[in-house]
């Protein structure tokens, strides 16, 4: 169902956080790069609409939490990076570097894009998270894959697809309880959100699978964000089942790619989970690459 908008003091608030984002963003590149920037710094001020938004939306029920909790993570980092900047300036005088100047334009272009896809999903969908875990709901995943290959296509943005799966999860479903099991399931559900970086996605796809996509990133980024994820899982030492029967540590593996323009997302995720089943190596605990065969190759691979 659409949302009404003029019965919705959320989206009321939220209307003007474009706008005023817009603007805020261009006053601090002007006050960067231009010479004029010590006269700048005294008249940017950051917007206050989305911390307005925020208040309104957190009275509105048709509003998850996970969804406010995201944006205002996005929203956090790029308020922190032009405060970097705008340090670095005062204190130097000299322009940021690249890599700064980069961080700060991607996570102000993440941010802006969560917004304009907020505003999508409600229409669309009425929520685009998954209440049980809190990740975003895999009814998004593909039309959000979608979204970023055009990215590549228009502005060459690489970015990562990963596949995880909790490792002996017939056996973990086997030797404990629903309720454990679904503890299992949202404590790595918790552990991909302090994993992955803000404006990055992860959608939970049912019983042990989760598909992460990371932004803006490279294959070496996305493995980095995917051996935090392993870390985590070693840090909190859970032993599955302490009886003799069944002594092993939680834990996931994974499968990446750094799609290329033109990849079908349906041939994606369907190679993806391939390689994971099927490798050579041994499946428990590990981060393998996607592996790049041909149709070809694919056909001659499952023929055999």
């Amino acid at each position: 169902m659409p949302v009404d908008y003029k019965k919705n003091d959320g989206w009321e608030a939220f209307l003007p956080v474009l706008d005023e984002h817009c603007q805020w963003f261009h006053d601090v590149i002007e006050c960067l790069f231009y010479s004029h920037a010590d006269e700048s710094l005294k008249v940017i001020n950051k917007p206050t609409s989305f911390a307005q938004w925020i208040l309104c939306a957190r009275k509105d029920d048709k509003i998850q939490l996970e969804i406010i909790e995201k944006l205002s993570a996005v929203h956090s980092d790029l308020f922190k990076i032009s405060d970097e900047l705008i340090d670095t300036l005062v204190k130097t005088g000299g322009k940021p570097s690249h890599a700064n100047y980069k961080n700060f334009v991607t996570i102000y272009e993440e941010f802006m894009s969560y917004i304009r896809r907020m505003e999508k999903d409600f229409i669309r969908e009425g929520s685009g998270y998954d209440s049980f875990t809190g990740l975003r709901s895999q009814k998004m995943l593909k039309d959000d894959i979608k979204r970023e290959l055009h990215r590549l296509a228009r502005q060459g943005k690489n970015f990562c697809l990963a596949i995880g799966r909790i490792d002996n999860f017939e056996l973990i479903r086997k030797n404990a309880s629903k309720e454990e099991v679904s503890g299992y399931i949202k404590l790595v559900s918790s552990l991909i959100k302090l994993s992955i970086r803000s404006f990055d996605d992860a959608y939970y796809m049912g019983d042990d699978e989760f598909i992460l996509c990371l932004k803006q990133a490279d294959l070496s980024g996305g493995i980095a964000a995917l051996e935090r994820l392993r870390r985590e899982l070693e840090r909190q030492k859970i032993v599955l089942d302490p009886s003799e029967n069944f002594q092993r540590p939680l834990s996931m593996s994974c499968c990446i790619a750094e799609p290329v323009e033109g990849d079908d997302v349906d041939e994606l995720l369907y190679n993806l989970k391939d390689d994971l089943e099927n490798t050579d190596e041994e499946r428990t605990d590990t981060v393998l690459r996607y592996r790049e065969l041909s149709p070809l190759q694919r056909f001659v691979k499952e023929g055999v």
